[in-house]
């Protein structure tokens, strides 16, 4: 266990549903890691959409969840709780949490820590976990994408649509992004898209049956919706 761990710390809570100036510092104990738990000294916490619907009042938490927000950190594993084998004291980590993200210290399931990627800093971790598990489980886990399939990725300058480009692309598939506005198409580009199509000013279900000779794309990731959802099914 690595010294001088204090009793309390800064969090960020919310002191009543509203703007960002309801986000205000409070001290808390640092918990202690139950068994199955690793106590992390938080380096950087993800912003999430989530969390700005929590602040607004407007996502209600599960009944136990905590009230800090945050779902997901980086930082470094500074104790570990019973039955733990897999993390040791010292070990660089980002976390998926159902919340106290936004603070100095957080007790995280050992089994939602990932190792953070080499080469890549703590505060750019912080923002990795969620994007990355929501598209592992949509895209690989329940949509079964493959090499040489083709993916059509609705908001790709979006965390997940910039997530889902790049682990599509890593795995070998073709990747058709849309964005709205032709600065956005070219970052859709610069993080590995095949075709990056303005929807503002593009049909995406012409581009899509061009890139594909008529035959259309093999899945469909749209975290957006609406009156469109309908002509690409």
């Amino acid at each position: 266990m690595l010294a001088n761990i204090p009793a309390t710390q800064t969090v960020i809570q919310i002191k009543a549903p509203g703007g960002p100036e309801m986000l205000v510092p409070a001290t808390r104990p640092v918990p202690e890691p139950k068994p199955g738990e690793v106590l992390i000294r938080i380096a950087a916490a993800g912003v999430n959409r989530a969390d700005c619907l929590q602040r607004m009042g407007r996502y209600p938490m599960p009944s136990g969840a905590p009230d800090i927000p945050g779902l997901e950190c980086s930082g470094t594993v500074v104790k570990t709780g019973n039955g733990i084998s897999e993390w040791r004291v010292g070990n660089q980590v980002c976390a998926l949490m159902i919340g106290d993200g936004y603070g100095e210290y957080a007790a995280v399931p050992a089994l939602q820590c990932l190792p953070a990627p080499a080469g890549v800093g703590l505060v750019d971790a912080g923002g990795l976990p969620e994007t990355l598990c929501t598209v592992w489980t949509n895209v690989f886990e329940r949509m079964h994408l493959k090499g040489g399939e083709v993916f059509l990725v609705q908001g790709g300058t979006s965390g997940i649509g910039v997530t889902a480009i790049q682990l599509a692309k890593a795995f070998g598939a073709k990747v058709l992004a849309t964005a709205g506005s032709d600065e956005k198409c070219r970052a859709c580009l610069d993080y590995g898209a095949d075709v990056a199509i303005n929807y503002r000013t593009q049909d995406f279900l012409q581009v899509g049956r061009e890139f594909t000779d008529g035959r259309g794309v093999d899945a469909i990731l749209d975290m957006v919706g609406g009156n469109y959802i309908q002509p690409q099914l």
